[in-house]
């Protein structure tokens, strides 16, 4: 088991017949918070050979930059035989939700939500072109528009289990 003191755990575990990499990721996105797109890369190469890529996701958001990162380096992985998949257990919010987007399937917990909110920081383009690719891969995923994913940012709007399950931005509440 690789185990990092910012948030970050990962292990390889044996359910039947496959190898299933399960790593838990907690706590703010990005330096000097815990989830930081270094540690999240060094702590995936310790595992070694895995079928299936499980994670568990509890985050408020936080570093654009690292949140990009994480989901660059899940989508361009060599896929796991089985494929990947999400649990999020509490929050994810703002720059987090790029994080669940790069898993194939995105579980949640009943009380889980996911809160949306802007990632435009003050005075820089890169604020708002993330702000646009986010609403635009969230829209693909609900079939929504993607001037109907900004409003639900410039309202901070929070969506329960139960709205992400009817948005199709979730495949389901366990």
């Amino acid at each position: 088991m690789g185990m990092n003191p910012r948030g970050l755990e990962a292990k390889v575990v044996r359910q039947k017949d496959l190898d299933v990499a399960v790593v838990e990721m907690s706590g703010d996105v990005g330096w000097p918070a815990a989830l930081r797109v270094s540690d999240f890369i060094d702590l995936m190469g310790t595992l070694g050979h895995y079928d299936v890529l499980y994670a568990i996701l509890d985050s408020s958001g936080g570093s654009t930059v690292d949140s990009w990162g994480i989901h660059h380096f899940l989508k361009t992985l060599s896929p796991p035989r089985y494929g990947s998949l999400v649990l999020i257990t509490g929050v994810c919010s703002a720059d987090a939700i790029l994080i669940a987007l790069a898993f194939n399937q995105i579980l949640m917990r009943p009380d889980a939500y996911i809160e949306f909110r802007s990632l435009q920081r003050a005075g820089t383009t890169s604020g708002s072109k993330s702000t646009g690719l986010l609403a635009r891969l969230v829209a693909q995923r609900t079939n929504s528009q993607v001037e109907e994913v900004f409003r639900w940012m410039d309202k901070n709007k929070k969506l329960s289990a139960a709205e992400c399950l009817r948005l199709s931005l979730c495949d389901a509440i366990v």
